[in-house]
């Protein structure tokens, strides 16, 4: 009767530490951590992010980034051309198994612009004036998550966005960027 139990008992811890060692292995395969570069998007034009999910497992996840913005059309109304340096800071969460995830987040992206206005006082007169400010405007994304068992990373989705207008808001109207992003899995 006792070799039967101590048979018995071997064989369940050998079970237990199978399962957990195989456990083990897998959170180690986990990669949890990201850096990317995107385009357009919650970075305007080009940004480089991180992210990375809260717990190894969990489906929720932050993001960190810094993007670079410079264009032609203006947040201010007569405005000519504006540039500026913007954070995004995202909490988002990803649906699927595996390789391929559906993604949705929401943030909001601070920065510091420039904005410089040109305009005719007279024909021969042109005055212009830059403004520097802080301001944030709100986003969402949406979108498809590749993650390659080697590490390669790929986003791509939609990313409306719109401020409230107040004191801080950028003025900008509610738009809905694409966003394309390649990078780097760990």
């Amino acid at each position: 009767m006792t070799k039967k139990f101590f048979l018995l008992a071997l064989f369940i811890i050998g079970v237990f530490e199978n399962i957990f060692s195989q456990d083990t292995l897998s959170l180690k395969k986990i990669r949890d951590k990201n850096i990317y570069i995107e385009f357009w998007g919650a970075s305007n034009l080009i940004g480089i992010s991180f992210d990375s999910r809260l717990t190894p497992i969990s489906p929720w996840g932050c993001r960190l980034g810094i993007s670079y913005f410079q264009g032609g059309n203006s947040y201010i109304k007569g405005s000519n051309s504006n540039r500026g340096v913007f954070f995004p800071i995202e909490v988002n969460y990803l649906i699927g198994q595996n390789k391929h995830k559906l993604e949705f987040g929401v943030g909001s992206s601070l920065g510091i612009y420039s904005e410089h206005t040109s305009f005719f006082i007279e024909e021969s007169k042109n005055q212009s004036t830059t403004i520097t400010t802080l301001g944030y405007y709100l986003f969402s994304n949406v979108g498809y998550r590749y993650l390659s068992t080697k590490g390669f990373l790929f986003r791509t989705g939609l990313s409306p966005s719109f401020s409230f207008k107040g004191k801080h808001g950028v003025t900008k109207e509610p738009f809905i960027y694409p966003y394309i992003s390649f990078g780097y899995s760990f």
